[in-house]
């Protein structure tokens, strides 16, 4: 699993039918500090997650392609948590509501 922020919406006039019904967001993985580490990542959204939140990625395709329900499905990386806080070593590193 890996922590990320959501950068970007993807509009697709035309896609796999294994997403329809689902949304295309463009992830910026991050660091426990919160600052980007790595690509950005294209992820199906499984939960309704919105641009600027901080979410869990499962990047395992088999796994994904498990919940899309369909095994020939080009996915390797979904959406499925959105994050409301983390404490690391008894300091808060995010608060969704505090907006730290």
């Amino acid at each position: 699993m890996i922590i990320g922020k959501v950068v970007k919406k993807v509009v697709s006039t035309i896609k796999n039918s294994a997403f329809d019904g689902k949304a295309l967001l463009l992830v910026q993985p991050l660091t426990l500090d919160l600052t980007p580490k790595g690509t950005e990542v294209l992820c199906v959204d499984f939960i309704g997650a919105d641009l600027d939140e901080i979410v869990l990625i499962m990047k395992e395709g088999s796994s994904v392609q498990q919940m899309l329900g369909k095994k020939e499905a080009p996915a390797d990386a979904g959406i499925v948590g959105i994050i409301d806080s983390i404490m690391f070593h008894n300091r808060m590193i995010f608060e969704k509501s505090l907006g730290i």
